[in-house]
């Protein structure tokens, strides 16, 4: 079936398209691209606009709970620009606040409302370890009269950039209402901080950073007041990530798709047209197949986000499912553009560097058949 947008959906598409119209062009893209980021214009004129009260969390006087929504705000961004926007790592960001407990939100807003935009990036993820205190490395511990940070960040989108860094930590000390983790907003000035760049292969304009704390004191008003409901402060953050990067995925899969069939109906080969070829027909037609499915997976999952079983095993089956599609359908526009594919005169490569970064971020497809096998057996063992 082919997913039927709802009005409010349509009316946001418009209005992402006559901001892209004035906004957005390939030109400017690449040199985002080139640049890591995108100019302070765009945020400042995106503020302006009605889009916004979907992109802020309710906290900051965001529209409530309109996931459906704010997921077609990323899948029409990403389509218009064909490339992974910063407003990605933002809408991520913002969706982390909106989790947070009553406490925590006044102490980030403060940061957000003195530069009237976000001030803190996000490091949760290290390399080989996961959200448990029995499995995060960066510590905090007590030396003398003073607690002291050490550990080691990756992928912290923006980390370089942004004045502080929201940091997830097996904490011993002040953890014990969290199962041992707390959290810390980290001045990136502070002295211990250091800050390197990582040369990711796509996704350039997320501007990825590796974030080390060697002895970092930390200052106790630094700490975020969780309340004792970190965890599920994590799990909400984590599935609303996996919801906004599938549907970036989509996004950057219809613009893959798009190239792709344009060019194959205008593209002649020994006198016949590229998309009557048998070969690049069944392409096309696999092509199509997999985006429908992908905005099925997508909006299911936006529908019903909540706290239940059934959200948390549609939320594991789509980030299973729709960026490996998108990485397939980005794989398979290259074939079809063939040579011109593998360079930077069309899109398709880099939309396929961005797919593939995404079948890692917010959990590998590995993590999501571990989450999604256990709800699948217990759906049908309690029948």
């Amino acid at each position: 079936m082919v997913v039927e947008y709802t009005d409010s959906q349509k009316r946001i598409i418009e209005q992402v398209d006559e901001f892209c119209d004035s906004h957005v062009t390939e030109e400017q893209v690449r040199q985002w691209v080139s640049f890591g980021d995108v100019p302070l214009s765009f945020n400042d004129d995106l503020r302006q606009t009605k889009l916004w009260d979907y992109i802020l969390p309710p906290v900051l006087g965001g529209v409530d709970d309109r996931h459906v929504e704010r997921a077609t705000i990323i899948e029409r961004f990403m389509y218009r620009a064909g490339a992974t926007l910063p407003l990605l790592s933002d809408m991520m960001s913002f969706a982390f606040l909106s989790t947070m407990r009553d406490k925590s939100q006044k102490e980030i807003l403060e940061e957000l409302t003195t530069r009237n935009r976000l001030a803190f990036s996000i490091a949760f993820t290290e390399s080989s370890s996961g959200s448990t205190s029995g499995t995060v490395g960066t510590t905090v511990s007590w030396s003398g009269t003073a607690a002291h940070l050490d550990g080691e960040k990756t992928f912290v989108s923006g980390g370089q950039f942004m004045p502080e860094v929201l940091v997830l930590a097996n904490d011993p000390i002040f953890g014990a209402k969290d199962g041992g983790l707390s959290l810390w907003l980290v001045p990136v000035d502070a002295p211990g901080v250091q800050t390197f760049p990582i040369d990711a292969v796509g996704q350039q304009m997320l501007c990825p950073a590796v974030v080390s704390f060697e002895g970092v004191k930390l200052d106790l008003d630094w700490q975020i007041q969780t309340e004792g409901k970190l965890d599920s402060m994590l799990k909400r953050m984590y599935e609303l990530g996996r919801l906004f990067v599938s549907a970036s995925s989509l996004g950057l899969a219809e613009a893959a798709l798009d190239d792709a069939v344009n060019y194959a109906g205008q593209r002649m080969v020994k006198g016949r047209l590229l998309s009557s070829l048998p070969d690049i027909q069944q392409k096309i037609v696999e092509m199509e197949a997999r985006v429908r499915e992908m905005q099925m997976f997508v909006y299911d999952a936006a529908s019903v986000m909540g706290d239940g079983d059934e959200t948390h095993l549609n939320v594991a089956l789509m980030k299973h499912e729709v960026p490996a599609k998108a990485v397939q359908v980005a794989s398979d526009a290259m074939q079809i553009f063939g040579a011109r594919g593998y360079t930077s005169a069309v899109r398709a490569g880099r939309i396929w560097r961005d797919c593939r970064g995404n079948q890692v971020a917010q959990g590998t497809d590995e993590v999501m058949t571990h989450i999604a096998s256990k709800f699948i057996v217990k759906k049908y063992r309690d029948r």
